[in-house]
């Protein structure tokens, strides 16, 4: 174990569980005898919220990371080149990748037992927009060993001061020394091939100028057989480029009818509160009015009473006037 392994194993562990396995590698390395390990691996900080969240894509879900590398690739390749209306497109299509991949965090973080607060979320997809604009930032969040979050306009190079623990490849890059391995057993493929040509060879003397044309037969096969087999693979390429393009393309019709939902249904919620706000004030008016009109026939009785009697008294006084005329 050296130091990049023991950060990879530590930083992909839920929060609550850092410390912990931090102290079991320190006490492993100590175990082994490597007291300098042992100090850097205590050394190794904890991520922010929102770094660990990057982390976990890169962990559990890589596609999550390799397409918002891939898209901020074609972004910066749209800018370098001049293409006005292709960088247009694509920073239409900006947000919706970054709320795609800011979701697909929140919910692994959910699913892992350690749900997101709002301002992680907001540094998460701060860090991914960073990575976007910048090639070292899409590095940083390709490694799995995020510390922080990372913070960038895109018109200057991303600060990853201290933002990655143990600079260096990611997960996916650890093949890379296996491919460097191979040379050797490629090398002994060749002499066991050629000891195999030379086992076939027939025992009866031939001319210099006959083995000669035999290699040279042997080496135009093998490069039909390499060339076929490049055809082979170029054309599997163009075949899944198409299918990619096919898919992307899908993907940014399905966002876009999505946003278009969105602006839809915040438009009828802001109608109905503009709704509810007008009936709350007609109950209002209504409550006013019921009020009003309770006091009036109260009023309207004691005006019907208070004329009633007026006009006994009036009548009355009319009867005394008869009487006396």
């Amino acid at each position: 174990m050296d130091l990049r392994d023991a950060a990879q194993e530590l930083y992909a562990v839920i929060p609550r569980d850092f410390t912990a396995k931090r102290t079991a590698l320190v006490r492993q390395a100590k175990d082994a005898g490597e007291k300098d390990l042992a100090k850097d691996i205590g050394g190794l900080p904890k991520p922010a919220a929102g770094a660990w969240a990057i982390n976990m894509l890169s962990v559990h879900k890589p596609e999550v990371i390799d397409g918002v590398v891939r898209f901020g690739v074609s972004l910066r390749t749209a800018q370098e080149e001049g293409d006005a209306e292709a960088f247009r497109e694509l920073g239409q299509q900006r947000q919706g990748q970054l709320s795609a991949a800011v979701h697909a965090a929140k919910d692994l973080a959910a699913e892992l037992g350690a749900p997101l607060s709002p301002a992680a979320g907001t540094d998460v997809e701060q860090t991914f927009r960073a990575a976007m604009a910048d090639a070292g930032a899409a590095a940083a969040i390709g490694t799995g060993r995020l510390v922080r979050g990372l913070s960038g306009s895109g018109f200057e190079s991303v600060d990853l001061t201290d933002a990655v623990a143990v600079p260096g490849p990611g997960p996916d890059d650890n093949a890379v020394p296996g491919q460097a391995g191979t040379k050797p057993a490629a090398k002994g493929s060749g002499r066991k091939s050629a000891t195999s040509r030379g086992e076939s060879q027939p025992t009866t003397s031939l001319p210099k100028k006959s083995s000669r044309e035999e290699a040279t037969s042997l080496a135009d096969r093998r490069a039909a057989k390499q060339e076929a087999a490049l055809r082979e693979a170029r054309s599997e390429f163009e075949a899944a480029d198409i299918e990619a393009k096919e898919a992307e393309a899908a993907a940014s019709s399905a966002w876009e009818v999505v946003n278009n939902l969105s602006v839809r249904r915040t438009g009828v919620k802001s109608d109905i509160e503009e709704a509810r706000k007008h009936l709350a004030a007609l109950e209002a008016e209504l409550i006013g009015l019921t009020r009003d009109s309770e006091a009036a026939e109260s009023d309207k009785k004691l005006a019907v009473r208070e004329a009633t009697l007026k006009r006994r008294a009036a009548d009355q006084a009319q009867r005394r006037v008869d009487r006396l005329d």
